[in-house]
């Protein structure tokens, strides 16, 4: 897998968005989705499938 590093500590901001990508993803992990991943699309969040 990739990471990325980062050279600059998070801010509120990236804490906000890594939270609504958790909670996405744990909603489509309940809703009984599989082989998705969580992401924006066109200023929305939705579901993507990985496969």
């Amino acid at each position: 897998p990739t990471y990325m590093i980062r050279a600059i500590p998070s801010n509120a901001s990236d804490n906000v968005y890594c939270t609504l990508l958790a909670q996405g993803a744990v909603h489509g992990a309940m809703a009984g989705y599989s082989g998705f991943t969580v992401g924006p699309v066109n200023s929305r969040h939705a579901y993507i499938p990985i496969a």
